[in-house]
């Protein structure tokens, strides 16, 4: 089952009513929330080239294929269009967002630098799909951790790349679980 499918599930059967989504490109998994439940959405993106982060090519520019959890290829991308034009996919979701009004809150920066936009305790799940390097992931996710409600979830997706699952591993140990296709998630006690 694909992250989006998996997260409206957890949605419906808990009854959610705030979700955050980190790193939301051009809101795939976010607009399918709202067709699909009726979550209100806070969604950071920094949309941005970053010159001053060493793992930003191979996530950005280039396409990572992994084998067994190992980084095998970095593959070229074969047309323009796959390469990442942040301000065209910012364009794209902000008017996409529109239609949605009040239930889209979008906050534009990098997702450890908007922690104090969050209040603690608000949210029913954090959905992470920024930055997917390590010690990245596992940064964000200590960070974001107290704003999860008592309860709530804490999710990602790629737990077949290396790093997402390493960073996974180091935070909660096996005190969280994986489905779907490759969708990870542990629970705020």
């Amino acid at each position: 089952m694909d992250r989006y499918r998996v997260i409206e599930k957890f949605a419906k059967d808990n009854k959610w009513t705030q979700g955050l989504e980190l790193g939301v490109w051009v809101g795939v998994t976010t607009f399918w929330l709202m067709k699909n439940t009726t979550l209100n959405m806070t969604c950071v993106d920094a949309w941005e080239v970053q010159e001053d982060n060493p793992d930003y090519d191979w996530q950005y520019n280039k396409k990572p294929v992994f084998k067994n959890g190992e980084l095998v290829e970095l593959q070229e991308f074969k047309h323009e269009g796959q390469v990442w034009n942040h301000s065209a996919n910012e364009k794209r979701f902000r008017e996409d967002a529109e239609q949605w009004g009040e239930r889209i809150q979008i906050i534009k920066g990098r997702s450890l630098d908007v922690l104090d936009k969050i209040p603690d305790g608000s949210m029913d799940f954090i959905f992470h799909d920024s930055d997917h390097s390590y010690p990245f992931v596992m940064n964000e996710i200590k960070a974001y951790w107290p704003k999860l409600k008592r309860g709530g979830y804490a999710i990602g997706d790629d737990h077949n790349w290396t790093p997402v699952c390493k960073s996974v591993e180091e935070v909660f140990g096996t005190d969280y679980k994986v489905t779907g296709k490759g969708v990870w998630y542990a629970i705020k006690d």
